[in-house]
This record gives structure tokens, sequence and C-alpha cells, in this order.
């Protein structure tokens, strides 16, 4: 059973999604809240869904879409179960760059294998483990794609998508937050980071405050 509070970060490349992980973990902390912060594909301290993590992202690998997407659910499915679940048993805040919603709209769209079928593949996956709260940042693909690639050059397999493709795998965003308002926030990652900082920090504090 989950005792603790399970928070998501979503949306397309550059959004800031580390950056606000570790601005959020610094400020609940403060706060004297027990927070983990981790991501996906693979996970802080999981050791076999960060092997998983390497084949996904290898710029060198052949990774067919299907293989794709039975990657990450069962880099997901080892996550989950290994990290995630038990710092929520102990009351701690977790903290996840991407969840299942990722593979939704990337592998489900973006891919075009479809959603449903992705849903399916990671009903096991998952276990019914369903976040607390889920915050989507969009934005443009185009901005994000300028600001990752600005910051970074060692860009790997994901990186190399089309505009087209991030363009389907922002409107499943925007979709999933329209279908899921009680569940998903949609927040504009398009304004100043700061106003940015503090909208996330607001939505997650008043969703602990309900708990």
């Amino acid at each position: 059973m989950q005792k603790g509070c399970f928070i998501v970060l979503e949306g397309v490349e550059g959004t800031g999604k580390g950056t606000l992980s570790l601005y959020l973990q610094q400020e609940l902390e403060a706060r004297n809240f027990k927070v983990f912060a981790t991501r996906e594909p693979g996970g802080k301290n999981c050791v076999v869904a960060e092997k998983i993590r390497e084949i996904i992202l290898d710029k060198n690998s052949n990774v067919l879409p299907l293989t794709e997407a039975y990657l990450f659910a069962a880099s997901r499915a080892q996550h989950l179960r290994e990290i995630i679940i038990p710092h929520l048993n102990k009351g701690e805040i977790v903290i996840s760059e991407r969840y299942v919603y990722a593979s939704y709209a990337y592998q489900g769209e973006g891919r075009g294998l479809g959603i449903e079928n992705i849903k399916k593949l990671n009903t096991l996956a998952i276990d019914n483990i369903i976040p607390d709260l889920v915050i989507y940042l969009d934005l443009d693909p185009k901005i994000g794609l300028e600001r990752k690639f600005k910051a970074r050059q060692d860009l790997d397999r994901m990186d190399r998508e089309t505009i087209d493709f991030y363009n389907k795998v922002r409107n499943a965003y925007l979709k999933f937050a329209k279908e899921n308002p009680s569940l998903i926030k949609m927040v504009d990652a398009s304004k100043p980071l700061e106003e940015v900082k503090q909208r996330v920090l607001d939505l997650i504090l008043e969703k602990i405050n309900k708990n």
C-alpha cells in the first residue's frame, strides 16, 4: 500500500524535468519532507533498469519500436518494485521524471503502436500503481529541442527523432491532460523558469496538504 506521495513530471524533450526535480527535492526537504528523486528509463539505484536504459538510448542500437516499448515496460517494472514502492512505503515523497504516460505518448502515439496497446503491455508492469499527481510540462517541441541541443552535445538515440514525431507526442500528452484533469495538471513550460518552478511547487504542496 502506498503511504507516501508519488509525483511524476512528464513532457517532451527540453521541458526542464531534471532541473525541476532537483529544485523540488531541495524545496521539499527544506520543509522537512523526506524526498526521493528518480527518473525513467532506468532509475536511481536500480542496476537492472539502468542496464536496460543503456540499450534504449544507445545511438548505435537498432531498437525496433515494439522492442523499445517492451524495454521501457521491463525497466519500469523493475524500477517500480525495487525502488519506487519501497520508498513510498517508508512515507517518502517520490518524484519521478517520467512514468507510464511517457510510453503512452512516445511509443503509443509517436511510434504509432497505439495507446491502447501500450496500456495493455504496461498493465502488469505498473500493477495499478497510479501517481498521486502528474505534472505535464507543456512546450512547443521546437523550443524544447533547441534547449536540449544547446545544453548537450552527446545526443542519444531518442534525441534524433523528427519534429513530427515530437508533435505527435505532445498532442498525446495534451489529450491525456484534458481527459484526466484531476490527475494531470498542465504547466506552461515556456514561461520563465522561476515562474514554472513556483507553479509546480504550489501544485505539489497543494496535493500533499490534501493527502
